[in-house]
């Protein structure tokens, strides 16, 4: 039986691998293309967040076998997620506008922070 939970975690999957692509191969002074160039590259901070992004996909092909067992994924996306959304996002459209701000990244964050909660909600209803 597949579990609702399967689909974030391929969701997830379809996410992160292009978006790692890009954060593992980008280097030098140039914007880093999965934040569609909006944010400058720190080659230390880029790749904490790419071995972060990582462990999401790995833990998340692990999600597709053993769906409810790896549900904490799921919330800790959920979680900073939505920190990033009102701590960086936010703050950054507020004062410099929507071109300043990763639509895409951002797109996918909001959608993720809406929809996880309930997917969770509604496995562990069934649990």
């Amino acid at each position: 039986m597949t579990s609702v939970l399967q689909y974030a975690y391929l969701a997830n999957i379809l996410i992160l691998l292009p978006v790692l692509y890009s954060m593992f191969t980008d280097s030098g002074d140039k914007p880093i293309r999965a934040f569609q160039g909006c944010v400058n590259n720190s080659e230390g901070l880029r790749l904490l967040v790419a071995c972060l992004w990582s462990s999401i996909l790995l833990l998340s092909c692990f999600g597709l076998i053993y769906p409810e067992k790896f549900i904490a994924i799921l919330i800790f996306q959920v979680v900073y997620k939505f920190l990033y959304l009102i701590l960086y996002i936010a703050p950054v459209f507020r004062s410099k506008g929507a071109k300043a701000v990763p639509s895409g990244i951002t797109a996918s964050f909001v959608l993720i922070v809406i929809i996880y909660p309930i997917l969770i909600y509604s496995c562990i209803t069934i649990l």
